[in-house]
């Protein structure tokens, strides 16, 4: 069986501009374009910057959910590869384009380990594309790391959990998704010695903001894209 071709796009941060060029060449051609919404999502971002480059293709939406059962996320994301496997099977090439890189905490990688073991010969191109944390540092015109120092990045957390985060002296910490549990977050932060935080959401977006005050950053609403920076000196 000769199977369409599967690419893994990586969109950057939601603003069209941010996207590589191989990126809005594989999206305007391919025959079928896979974009994402959570369930905490008001809108699909992914669908938002696909359909700026009025593609070709078919649009399609998919829902991943952010439950924290294990069952009803598997049994989604199966659902999903189900989807992209029946064009792939039809021979059209399609594309699933998900925010920030396609391969750094990305709905892509669940969806990708199924299709390859479900289709061993199909043909996979990954385009990697800005990540929220590169964008936050650019943005606030701000080092992310350089010579000695590491990065870590931590993807989600529960309230019960922020007090056995580390922030190492000579580190920069990437916290993701900081809307679930940000004022524990905060008031952890209150406590810790020669950090400078930075906070952003909505990055390259209408309703984009920066912070570096926890205070301040503690009256915004909550909001779903939205990731912080700790710089421990």
């Amino acid at each position: 069986m000769h199977y369409g071709k599967l690419y893994g796009v990586g969109i950057g941060p939601g603003d069209p501009q941010y996207l590589t060029l191989r990126a809005a060449e594989v999206l305007r051609a391919a025959d079928v374009i896979f974009t994402v919404i959570s369930r905490n999502a008001a809108d699909s971002v992914s669908r938002n910057v696909v359909e700026s480059l009025h593609p070709q293709g078919e649009i399609r939406l998919q829902m991943f959910t952010m439950s924290r059962d294990r069952e009803e996320r598997a049994a989604q994301v199966r659902a999903n590869a189900e989807a992209i496997m029946s064009e792939l099977k039809a021979g059209k090439n399609c594309a699933f384009a998900t925010l920030g890189d396609a391969m750094t905490y990305s709905t892509f990688g669940y969806v990708l380990e199924i299709i390859r073991t479900e289709l061993p010969g199909v043909e996979v191109e990954i385009v990697p594309g800005i990540t929220s944390f590169a964008t936050l540092a650019a943005k606030a015109g701000k080092v992310l790391a350089e010579n000695g120092e590491s990065l870590h990045v931590i993807p989600s957390f529960r309230a019960e959990q922020v007090e056995k985060l580390e922030f190492p002296a000579g580190s920069t910490t990437v916290l993701l998704k900081t809307y679930r549990s940000r004022a524990a977050l905060l008031e952890r932060l209150r406590r810790e010695k020669d950090v400078e935080i930075i906070y952003g959401e909505r990055l390259t977006m209408p309703g984009e903001a920066l912070e570096s005050e926890p205070d301040a950053i503690a009256r915004r609403p909550e909001e779903y894209l939205s990731l912080m920076l700790v710089r421990k000196r």
